[in-house]
């Protein structure tokens, strides 16, 4: 019988004071689990550490040590730093790889993970998740203010002299969804089997994962960043017991079997969208999307994680500056044909009274998403028979909000809206019974009316869930997609 042990691992590239952060030069995070006589667990894997957050490099009041200023509570609402709630330590992700220690070839890439799994949270975790283990293990909260005063404030001895003032890290011990860690199967490390593997965490930059919740950007919020320090990875491997060593060690080949997402990002910008893309999928499973403004992308004023539904300028006349725009009709399309539905959805939007309350206020008579879109979103990143809960509402899935970037000023500021942020998002799910669709020879498609008469290019995140297979062997390692 194998006996179980946990390990723990330092970062392979950490700075000489044991801290990493995008602004001192370090944008990749890598951890490397040794090729050894036993058999991981992948999905025991934990990435553990401190986060701190700085409102500006220098300033006023600069701690006795000579650190930067921190963003502790006592320093009021005025332009204060803050991040996305439902994402807490996901925000700093960009890209997640995993490689094959020996030959560094890829088994998995991410890219725009951090906009993945907000999504990937908001459709398969509570409110109450949010505000319980998930508050625990990976700093997300159930709304802005949380966020604010729970992770991003760290000072203590408010009104205290600067030298006695302590900067207080949050700690975080998350785990990393994606295929090849959460497939259930476990992993020989022995070093004429697979061997070891390197994890690597593309960092986000400053600006894309921090925003001021007043949208000003007076010139010391601009310097914000983030900073990590005693990182680590933990994981579980099994110990080879003398009986099984000669099996296991003649283990030269394998393949594993997982859903993986690919990721691409394009921009829309008029009335009429069409985007088509040549995947080179066998065994596609699901297609969904989500939207941003292009200019709140690295900006500083806005939250460029925010899942928001596709918008005016903020400079378009009128009452169109900053409202949302409505999606009304969306085709899901193979080969420029309807599939995997032979018709147009029309969304609800289009019907009499259902309009936009930033455009017309107390004239409409209601305002809610639409219920089938809503609900192809859901099944697209998990399948209902395998959520039992989620923080998909009428509250962060409707038109009730506007992109005005003070969410100090604006109630109804996108920034603040409740059950853990905007959910907004498009997506179908292509096989029934996970087979998978073959898109290798024919286009994905997607085709998009909405009343877009401002000059404001959205930017698109897709992600395609897909069934791959990880070969591997005395040569390497093959990601069959």
């Amino acid at each position: 019988m194998s006996s179980s042990r946990f390990v723990q691992l330092r970062a392979n590239n950490v700075a000489s004071d044991q801290t990493i952060s995008f602004r001192a030069g370090f944008p990749v995070l890598s951890f490397t689990i040794p090729a050894q006589n036993g058999v991981l667990d992948p999905r025991s894997i934990r990435l553990n550490g401190n986060l701190q957050i700085f409102k500006e490099i220098g300033g006023a009041n600069d701690t006795a040590t000579g650190r930067p200023e921190g963003q502790p509570p006592y320093d009021g609402d005025a332009d204060r730093i803050t991040m996305d709630n439902r994402l807490g330590i996901y925000a700093m992700w960009d890209q997640l790889v995993i490689r094959h220690d020996r030959s560094k070839q890829i088994c998995e890439n991410i890219q725009n993970y951090n906009r993945y799994m907000s999504q990937y949270l908001g459709l398969t975790s509570s409110v109450q998740d949010l505000t319980g283990h998930m508050n625990e293990a990976a700093l997300c909260q159930p709304n802005a203010d949380a966020m604010y005063l729970n992770v991003v404030s760290s000072g203590t001895q408010p009104g205290g002299a600067p030298a006695d003032r302590t900067l207080r890290p949050k700690a975080f011990s998350c785990y990393l969804p994606c295929g090849f860690l959460m497939s259930g199967q476990s992993l020989n490390l022995m070093e004429n089997s697979f061997g070891g593997l390197t994890i690597e965490i593309h960092l986000s930059p400053d600006s894309n994962c921090l925003f001021t919740q007043t949208g000003a950007t007076p010139a010391n919020r601009a310097q914000a960043f983030y900073e990590l320090s005693n990182l680590s990875l933990s994981c579980e491997v099994h110990d080879v017991p003398a009986e099984e060593m000669a099996a296991l060690s003649s283990q030269s080949t394998g393949e594993m079997e997982f859903n993986t997402i690919t990721s691409l990002y394009t921009t829309i910008n008029s009335t009429n969208a069409q985007i088509q893309y040549s995947l080179g999928l066998r065994y596609l499973q699901s297609a969904f999307l989500n939207f941003v403004p292009a200019t709140h992308i690295n900006n500083i004023a806005e939250n460029g994680l925010a899942l928001t539904q596709l918008s005016q300028s903020a400079i378009a006349p009128g009452a169109q500056a900053n409202a949302l725009v409505n999606v009304q009709s969306v085709q899901f399309l193979r080969g420029g044909v309807n599939y995997p539905m032979d018709f147009t959805v029309r969304d609800v939007s289009q019907i009499t009274g259902n309009v936009d309350v930033a455009t017309v206020g107390a004239e409409s008579s209601f305002n809610v998403p639409d219920a089938m879109l809503s609900r192809l979103l859901a099944e697209s990143v998990v399948p209902e028979a395998m959520v039992d809960k989620t923080s998909m509402s009428p509250a962060n899935m409707s038109r009730t909000y506007t992109m005005a970037p003070d969410g100090a000023a604006n109630a109804d500021s996108y920034k603040n809206v409740k059950d853990g942020g905007a959910l907004y998002g498009l997506g179908v799910r292509l096989s029934q019974f996970n087979a998978g669709e073959d898109y290798s020879q024919e286009q994905f498609g997607l085709s998009l009316e909405t009343d877009l008469t401002s000059d404001n290019p959205n930017g698109v995140y897709l992600y395609f869930k897909s069934k791959s297979k990880l070969v591997w062997g005395p040569s390497g390692v093959q990601l069959l997609k």
